[in-house]
């Protein structure tokens, strides 16, 4: 994933360089949430309607932090798999990672390698590795 959210940012310059203390997300909260576009740094905008069939799925566990050239990355261990869309097809253009089911704090966000049009039946999945978050 490419980037941190204005949340994040803050809060690792706060904990680093501020002294101040961050309760990290437990991983049981983490969740994945959908884009129909980019949802800016703020983290607030664009996120797929939460309807019948959108909710934001758990993203579990992630691989310990390693070396890929000058980055270091970390995966998602398990499948992340969102329901079958119904109502309406639906475009999605990137993802984000939350510290809650609804609301809460976005994470990371990046835009999918392509985007994926959603027709109704469809079911979107991750496999694990493909969730890959990456700092420099």
């Amino acid at each position: 994933m490419a980037g941190l959210s204005d949340y994040a940012e803050a809060a690792i310059i706060n904990s680093l360089l501020r002294g101040t203390n961050f309760t990290a997300p437990t991983v049981s909260a983490l969740r994945v949430a959908l884009f129909s576009a980019d949802p800016t740094d703020a983290g607030n905008l664009n996120e797929i309607a939460i309807g019948t069939w959108y909710v934001r799925q758990a993203a579990g566990t992630f691989t310990a932090p390693a070396p890929s050239g000058t980055t270091q990355q970390s995966s998602n261990v398990s499948a992340v798999t969102f329901p079958s869309v119904t109502g309406a097809a639906v475009t999605v253009t990137h993802i984000g990672i939350f510290d809650a089911t609804t609301a809460g704090n976005m994470l990371f966000s990046a835009a999918m390698t392509s985007s994926k049009t959603l027709q109704v039946g469809d079911v979107l999945s991750f496999a694990p590795g493909t969730i890959v978050t990456s700092l420099d």
